[in-house]
């Protein structure tokens, strides 16, 4: 290290460092008995410096002097800003590993006690009723959080003189009820679909109800229904949330719940519920992660894989009874979009440096 110049004015001395810095040239500022010294720290820099110095002493306010000034001091905020975000970012990261359930995959576990707590508010539990699934879960008409949940908003409720119940009538078909399909009743349900659910969703959202496309994976109808969806839930919630952040999963759950709901609207209609396209879209989401990017740390094997499009086209034959295979399906190929969406951009000429 070597002394390049002493100055008498710190804003000069100030100045030349920071176009010496920008010229790659390392140097020290320090003041000795009311003279700003600057040192270069390396010798291999000494000819760059003096060229330099020649120049700031025969015009010391050109403007690239001046400029120079304001760049330097404007990198060292930026360098600031990204050293406290990665201090930060540490402390997270500390407090993730070493932190409770609530520090790792919080939005998981809340996701999973909303969808408990739905369905013990909103099943009629006196006397419970059995399906071939074992308990039966949301079926009470009674509950106003149900009605609230539901893809769509119900246009009336009558109840039924006979039996005391209610039956709800949705924009789907102005007289279509929740029981007695027939095939007249088909045929106008078929013809008019696509305008009565638009209708449907500009009614509910004139209401304010924007809720309404996420609320239905809440929803489950039986107990190895939720349990399922469930388990498939804290298994790959919890990995992708850890390892995205929180704020990326629950902006992925939404996402995928939206466009997978609404596609199962269209689809048959506005009676059915589940985190179930949630779930698909995570299983697409992982597969493709671990297939185009595996260092981010997620993967499926090939047989977890397997298994699930099997499941998957097996509830598309009807065997396992009424199942929101729409959902199912564009859940998944959501999914499977997005972890893929960088490889996919890298792929597209356009998109590709020239």
């Amino acid at each position: 290290m070597r002394e390049l110049v002493s100055l008498s004015e710190r804003q000069q001395a100030l100045r030349l460092s920071a176009y010496l810095a920008l010229q790659s040239v390392e140097t020290s500022l320090e003041e000795i008995d009311g003279q700003w010294v600057i040192w270069v720290h390396r010798d291999d820099d000494r000819e760059t410096a003096d060229a330099t110095l020649k120049d700031f002493q025969s015009n010391p306010h050109d403007v690239k002097f001046e400029n120079a000034e304001r760049k330097v001091k404007h990198i060292l905020r930026e360098a600031e800003r990204l050293n406290q975000q990665y201090q930060e970012r540490q402390v997270r990261l500390q407090r993730r590993w070493k932190g409770t359930w609530w520090d790792r995959y919080p939005a998981t576990y809340v996701m999973i006690g909303l969808c408990c707590l739905v369905s013990l508010i909103c099943t009629r539990w006196n006397p419970p009723q059995m399906g071939d699934l074992g308990p039966v879960l949301c079926n009470n008409d009674d509950s106003a959080l149900l009605l609230q949940l539901g893809v769509q908003s119900p246009s009336r409720i009558q109840v039924d003189p006979e039996t005391g119940e209610q039956i709800f009538y949705y924009p789907l078909n102005p007289d279509f009820p929740r029981d007695g399909l027939t095939a007249d009743v088909i045929q106008q349900v078929l013809k008019g679909k696509l305008e009565a659910t638009v209708r449907g969703l500009k009614i509910s959202f004139g209401k304010g109800e924007v809720w309404r496309p996420f609320t239905p994976m809440f929803l489950h109808f039986s107990l190895l229904h939720i349990l399922f969806n469930m388990m498939w839930l804290r298994v790959l919630g919890t990995g992708v949330e850890f390892v995205r952040g929180t704020g990326r999963f629950v902006l992925f759950c939404l996402f995928v719940s939206a466009v997978s709901n609404l596609a199962q609207l269209f689809w048959s209609g506005p009676f059915f519920g589940g985190m179930s396209g949630v779930v698909f879209g995570l299983i697409g989401y992982v597969w493709m992660k671990g297939k185009t990017q595996p260092q981010v740390g997620l993967g499926l094997d090939s047989q977890t894989v397997t298994y699930s499009i099997f499941w998957l086209l097996m509830c598309m034959t009807g065997a396992l009874g009424p199942v929101a295979n729409a959902a199912h399906l564009v859940g998944f190929i959501s999914g499977i979009l997005i972890g893929a969406r960088q490889a996919i951009w890298r792929r597209i000429s356009f998109a590709k440096p020239r």
